[in-house]
């Protein structure tokens, strides 16, 4: 079937609402902003970090601008970054897939610091923004979830 102009103009800003979301959530955190933070999330939505535990709800999610591991972290010189993610939009529904690093800076400059496999599930709202239902990284730390993930590139759920 093929599609109208105005459907695929549509899919073309859902698009780019659902990339705008997923790297304004990084310039937040390193921001500081709690409240950019939350508005990238659904009000129970969950940001789930393989090796560090769940955040759930908008709240919990705004908390790491405060924590203070995170705000030693910023302090010291990192962003929060996400390549490119591969996007799958069903309706109201799209996951994205995408690689998330977080380089810090050290006496000799910048390393990589952490690299994660992220998965992220968005629903869309009925004012027609896109939001976070669910975030999953996995540390690319030789843990098979991650590859497994990153795998799943192309299935909605």
């Amino acid at each position: 079937m093929t599609k109208t102009i105005e459907q695929r103009l549509l899919e073309l800003e859902d698009r780019e609402a659902i990339r705008q979301v997923i790297c304004g959530y990084g310039y937040a955190v390193d921001g500081l902003n709690a409240e950019a933070v939350g508005s990238c999330y659904v009000d129970d939505g969950i940001y789930a970090v393989g090796d560090i535990g769940a955040y759930k709800g908008r709240e919990a999610i705004e908390a790491i601008t405060r924590d203070s591991g995170h705000l030693g972290l910023v302090a010291g010189g990192t962003a929060h970054m996400s390549t490119p993610p591969y996007i799958v939009i069903e309706g109201d529904r799209a996951v994205a897939t995408c690689h998330t690093m977080v380089p810090k800076h050290e006496e000799t400059g910048f390393i990589l610091w952490r690299l994660s496999a992220s998965r992220i599930n968005l629903a869309r709202q009925e004012d027609g923004t896109w939001k976070i239902v669910h975030r999953q990284n996995w540390m690319l730390d030789g843990n098979p979830a991650g590859p497994a993930m990153l795998g799943r590139l192309k299935e909605i759920s």
